[in-house]
């Protein structure tokens, strides 16, 4: 028997090779991408689940931005892909100028500072404030005594209160789609490496080609027509050698249609968690457009006009006073 096996297997050889070579790859395909894209799937599905509880529990839309970077994104590609959509999120700009809003500390500061120092100007006659002896020329006023204490608690008040951009839990803009980060190649191509596994199918079908030509040649080569009297036993050979080729022949492509059809299937549903992701981390976050953005520069520049203007006119009002002083 094991005479009757080695006689068979060096006769075969090479389909012995061809099989080898098609388990080799058959077992590479499972461990290096079918099991890594389930590995991925679970990932996604405990991500997915996180930021649902995440949004579910935010008051108002405000989103801790610390807290799902720590709780979620704890995955080392996530984790880097969150680093970089990160710095797309801001603080709304009409929140930031307007503080924690109308009755906040920002514009109580500014409400009182108007009043304070209009009562001022109209005392002294609409001469220039001396802010470095503010407290000796409002020790004679009760009006001014109160605004200037007023005015200096909630300068106190207001240091004291956290930066909104600061805040943890609280509304973001983004001026990026998630998309462009947790993109499909980001998140399943690159670590599955989809690009290379996807050729595994036509890997298998040339195996099995090579060993249908193979079991061809093998099988010509040994026919012998020259005596007639074992002519029927080289033909049944022949049909046999031919047989087995065609049989692992067909098995490779059998395997390539499998996997083909696996590979097609977990790449579509990892893609799908993707798609869930970004629509997901895009729904945490208010979207910022183009005409906002130019919005807030025109804004911003209008203010910096003004000020200029006002500046100017301070320079103007100090060069009378210290020309009518002179």
């Amino acid at each position: 028997m094991t005479s009757l096996t080695q006689t068979w297997f060096w006769q075969q050889w090479h389909l012995v090779l061809v099989l080898s070579l098609i388990a080799l790859v058959a077992l590479n395909f499972i461990s290096r991408f079918v099991l890594p894209a389930l590995e991925l799937k679970s990932r996604l599905a405990e991500v997915l689940g996180k930021l649902e509880a995440l949004k579910a529990g935010a008051s108002k839309g405000a989103i801790d931005l610390d807290q799902l970077e720590s709780e979620v994104m704890t995955e080392p590609r996530l984790a880097h892909l969150w680093a970089q959509y990160a710095h797309c999120l801001h603080v709304p700009w009409d929140e930031g100028q307007a503080g924690y809003g109308a009755t906040g500390p920002q514009h109580r500061v500014r409400v009182l500072s108007e009043l304070f120092f209009n009562a001022m100007k109209a005392k002294s006659g609409g001469a220039v404030v001396d802010l470095s002896d503010i407290e000796s020329k409002v020790a004679g006023d009760p009006q001014l005594t109160s605004l200037w204490a007023e005015y200096s608690d909630a300068l106190d008040k207001r240091n004291e209160m956290p930066d909104p951009a600061s805040s943890k839990a609280r509304r973001w803009r983004a001026s990026a789609l998630a998309e462009t980060f947790f993109s499909d190649y980001a998140l399943v191509d690159s670590p599955l490496r989809s690009d290379f596994y996807k050729h595994v199918p036509g890997i298998l079908t040339g195996l099995g080609i090579i060993g249908t030509f193979t079991g061809l040649i093998n099988g010509l080569v040994h026919f012998d027509v020259s005596d007639p009297a074992t002519t029927q036993i080289q033909l049944s050979l022949l049909v046999q050698t031919v047989g087995q080729a065609f049989f692992v022949s067909a098995l490779a492509i059998a395997l390539a249609m499998l996997f083909t059809w696996v590979e097609k299937a977990l790449l579509s549903a990892r893609y799908s968690q993707v798609e869930n992701l970004q629509h997901l981390i895009d729904s945490l976050f208010d979207a910022v457009s183009g005409q906002e953005n130019l919005e807030r520069l025109v804004v911003a520049t209008e203010a910096q006009g003004a000020l200029m203007q006002d500046v100017l006119e301070e320079l103007r009002k100090t060069s009378a006073y210290l020309a009518a002083t002179k």
